[in-house]
This record gives structure tokens, sequence and C-alpha cells, in this order.
């Protein structure tokens, strides 16, 4: 997940589904509309979507925005591309791990935001832990996160082929920890409540996504595949015809493009969205 530029160009998903979140969900977020007003969005990615649809929910443009990422090619890449924006910054941040040299530079936020990011995050309640110590009192939060998606058992299914085992050893770590979960509603509650939220909601959509033919799904893969680094350009693209064969099999290709010569796939998820206060 260290590609920005191919981020850029094959987060259609990510994009669709941000925009409706803030479109349905950006007025509950408790804007004060002052200069001095403070937001954090975690997992920023190329910075696309905050730029694009949080920055212009809020009431003041100039307003203090960070957009933080795990990942350093992304944050120097958002960077760069958004120099021209004086109020708006970027820096690394694991959220699921030890944040207390975060906490010092930064300080504490009015709002925090979170767009495709945290069911990457192994450890969830360190991770809503952090987001509540990186709030402010009275501060709220709006995340969008996968409860659930085939992208995860297509990895588990070829991290138990011969040929590729050796690359997804740690396959257990990209998938979603509520995949499996027979009430993921009821489980991010607990951690919720646990790390100290008391005003919370808590919203599972199904939801479906179509990918224009085979080049499309490959490019969205790639974008956010968390193992090609480990393989040879030769394996990733190998990798990707294999992952295509397993998506066929699943059933998620369906009926042929406008130019009768490629594959739509239809990709159902759960999508999960948790409005909380501080």
């Amino acid at each position: 997940m260290n590609k920005p530029n191919l981020y850029l160009r094959s987060n259609g998903l990510q994009r669709r589904d941000a925009e409706e979140i803030m479109n349905k969900y950006g007025q509950q977020l408790q804007w004060k509309g002052d200069a001095k007003e403070s937001l954090l969005d975690i997992g920023c990615g190329s910075g696309d979507v905050l730029i694009d649809f949080v920055i212009p929910a809020m009431p003041r443009a100039d307003a203090q925005i960070l957009g933080t990422d795990v990942s350093e090619h992304m944050v120097r890449f958002a960077r760069k591309a958004h120099s021209s924006r004086k109020n708006v910054f970027f820096d690394t941040l694991d959220i699921g791990a030890e944040i207390n040299y975060f906490l010092d530079k930064w300080g504490q936020f009015d709002h925090i935001t979170s767009f495709y990011c945290l069911h990457w995050v192994r450890y969830q309640n360190l991770a809503f832990s952090n987001i509540f110590s990186l709030l402010k009192t009275g501060g709220d939060c709006l995340l969008a996160f996968l409860a659930r998606n085939p992208i995860f058992d297509i990895y588990g299914q070829l991290s138990r082929s011969s040929k590729w085992t050796k690359y997804l050893t740690d396959v257990d770590k990209y998938i979603s920890p509520y995949q499996y979960c027979e009430n993921p509603a009821a489980e991010i509650g607990e951690i919720l409540s646990s790390v100290g939220f008391s005003e919370y909601k808590i919203q599972i959509t199904d939801k479906i996504y179509v990918y224009e033919g085979i080049e499309s799904l490959k490019k969205a893969v790639q974008a956010v595949n968390p193992f090609s680094e480990r393989m040879t350009r030769n394996l990733q693209e190998d990798f990707l015809n294999d992952y295509i064969g397993v998506v066929q099999g699943m059933s998620l290709s369906q009926d042929y493009c406008e130019n009768g010569n490629d594959y739509k796939f239809i990709t159902p998820y759960k999508l999960v969205v948790v409005y909380a206060v501080k």
C-alpha cells in the first residue's frame, strides 16, 4: 500500500463511499465554525478524499487540518500534491501502535475522520483507544471501514496455495477483524464502550461496487495489495492473474462489458460507519 499514484487512479470505490458518507453523516459532526477548529484524518492515503470531500464539509476553509497515514510514501505524495494549502498538513501515524510521541507533537483534535483504514489495523482496541485519546473532550469522530469483503477471502485462498504461501505467511494481519464476525456491530460497540465512548452510533450497510473490466479490478487490487512488495514485478502480475481466477471461481464476475470482450466484476461488501462523541 505504498503506491500513491496508482491508488489515486484506482480508488473509485473509496471515493464513492466517502462522498456518500460525508453527504449523509457529515452534518452530524459538531462543527464549531472558528479558525481554531481542528480535524485529524486517519489513513488519508494520497489525500484526495480529505481534500475533495471532508474539508468542503467544514464551515471554515481556514480550520487546522492534519492528514495522516502509516505509509511515508503516501504522506510525501500528499504533502507535495497539496502543498498550496497552507492550513493542511500531513504526517505519519500508525493508529494501531503507541501514539504518545504524536500527541506530544500535535495535541488533540475537535474532529477525527477515517475512511477505509481501520479494517487494516489488527489491534482494534488499541486503535479505538488511540482515537479516543486524540479527541478533545466533546470532540467527535466519523469512521468508515470494512466489516466484510471478498478480497479478504481471496487472500486467504491464495495463501493456501503452494505457489503463494511463502509470500502470504502473515495473511491474517491483512484480513478485516470483522470478516468472520456474526455481529460486528455488537463487537464494535463493546470496544467503543471499553475505551471510554458513551455516546455512539454504529451502522452497517450492505454495499455493491462494480469494476468495469479485468484491468480495472487488477489496478484496484494492486493499489492496496499488502503483499506485492515481496514479489518481483513478473510475480506481481502472475499473482493478479491468479487473483482474477479466484474471483471468477467465486462467481463474482458477471456479464460482459459493453465492448463484449471483458467482464464486469460485482463486489458485495459490508461497510461500517461509526459516529462517536468523547
